[in-house]
């Protein structure tokens, strides 16, 4: 499995960086990544949770049932 260490750089100045994973190991690297900018300062977490989909979603696309979203906003100054 890959994974991408999100980078502040990735992004303008203020901009977010959001990811989609599928897996609960890739989501727990997502998750530690994004508190890991917040605590640095480079960023604010905006998905305390993860937003997952809907039943309806799921009914209508079966395999978005382990998706789960997550997102951060880059600090100003980075």
């Amino acid at each position: 499995m890959r994974y991408w260490r999100p980078r502040p750089a990735w992004c303008a100045q203020a901009g977010r960086i959001v990811m989609i994973s599928f897996h609960s190991l890739e989501d727990r690297k997502v998750k530690e990544s994004f508190r890991e900018l917040a605590r640095s300062g480079r960023g604010t977490v905006l998905t305390k949770k993860p937003i997952v989909p809907s039943e309806q979603e799921v009914r209508e696309n079966p395999p978005s049932r382990s998706a789960k979203l997550r997102a951060v906003e880059v600090a100003a100054t980075h």
